[in-house]
């Protein structure tokens, strides 16, 4: 790591380095606004792959599993950032809740400030959660949320915060690819709409409910459809993209995978997603940026943060049920589906209304950064 022994750091900790698309999205977009401030030098990320967190967003980054490294550089650290994304949560187990909130009472204990940076707080289900959650974001400074949900649960903890919106709202695209540009250029020249396909695996979302995904899709969208399959989180998406892709071909359809091998950084997905008529997708920044371009969307909504987003866009909703049996999915998601294709025009428009108070929103979180850097300083 460079020497900064004679300057303030800003140290950032998140769901980092670990390949996901949102949480590497929110990072870029987060130094990009960071590096405005201060020198990249003095930008640390707490990150699962620091060589690649380094590489990719030019800043300096540790290890987060050795807390020996963040010892040291608390001691110069202006500000800790936490967040953004969902980190506080116990959906995946309370692990989460803990590893964050601990984090949290550390530096309040060493006397450094702390920014809990546009996080969307919960589910939280458990007992054991709520309080560690409550405890550790009482100790914060500052907080800013990108969802009313979460501001009103810290409400109900007597804990002020500012509503805001998710930072990638306001990331820019840079250049796709020339692979996949390519790719798109080719699927876009010939007729019929262009449409992107992102799933992942959840407990909610059952194989039944995949296999009704396919036939709805297959009902509603015409025979030159071109589908562009999306893994943007290689692990995770990569099972039922695969089945669904199978399946659709089996039915004559064409599907190809996205060239992914040359994409280094969120803002190139970006790109890539403005490039659509229209996307099919459960991942709330596939989501996002989608609609960021403009793009209409039909949202899977596994988690409140989907539908959340789905119902401020206007965009429509698949349900899914909570045990994934997907009973009588199909005859619930025909009529939207073959819905949402008719009005893809108004979808589209419905989304470019509602992205622009969504920048204003999330601008505000970098406005705050710097007032805070400003006075410490």
């Amino acid at each position: 790591m460079a020497d900064n022994s004679d300057k303030k750091l800003v140290l950032v900790s998140g769901y980092y380095g670990f390949g996901n698309l949102g949480d590497e999205a929110i990072l870029e977009e987060l130094t990009n606004e960071l590096k405005k401030l201060i020198s990249p030098s003095q930008i640390v990320v707490l990150s699962n792959n620091p060589q690649q967190t380094k590489d990719a967003f030019g800043v300096e980054a540790v290890d987060r599993w050795k807390p020996a490294n963040l010892l040291p550089l608390l001691s110069r650290a202006a500000l800790f950032i936490s967040g953004g994304g969902g980190l506080f949560q116990d959906t995946t187990g309370i692990k989460s809740t803990i590893f964050y909130g601990c984090q949290i009472l550390m530096v309040r204990a060493l006397g450094r400030k702390v920014c809990v940076y546009a996080q969307g707080i919960g589910p939280l289900k458990g007992e054991a959660a709520r309080v560690l959650a409550k405890l550790s974001l009482q100790q914060a400074n500052f907080i800013t949320v990108r969802d009313r949900d979460s501001q009103k649960l810290l409400e109900e903890w007597n804990i002020a915060s500012l509503l805001t919106a998710d930072p990638v709202w306001c990331l820019e695209q840079t250049d796709i690819p020339g692979r996949a540009l390519d790719q798109i250029a080719q699927l876009k020249a010939k007729p019929g709409l262009t449409v992107g396909l992102s799933l992942r695996k959840a407990t909610n979302f059952s194989d039944k409910q995949l296999d009704d995904l396919v036939a709805v899709m297959d009902r509603s969208l015409a025979l030159d459809t071109k589908l562009l399959l999306l893994p943007l989180q290689m692990e995770q998406d990569i099972g039922p993209l695969n089945r669904f892709g199978e399946q659709w071909q089996a039915k004559g359809r064409y599907a190809e995978f996205l060239h992914t091998d040359e994409i280094e950084r969120p803002s190139q997905w970006l790109a890539i997603l403005s490039q659509l008529d229209l996307l099919v997708g459960m991942r709330l920044h596939a989501l996002i940026m989608s609609l960021s371009s403009g793009v209409p969307v039909v949202g899977l909504a596994y988690d409140p943060k989907v539908r959340h987003v789905l119902t401020q866009f206007k965009q429509p909703i698949l349900n899914l049920t909570k045990d994934g049996d997907g009973s009588g999915t199909f005859k619930e998601w025909l009529p939207t589906m073959q819905t949402a294709v008719a009005t893809r025009q108004q979808l589209a428009a419905n989304a470019r209304e509602e992205a622009e108070s969504a920048k204003k929103l999330a601008c505000q979180n970098f406005e705050l950064l710097a007032k805070i850097l400003l006075h410490a300083k």
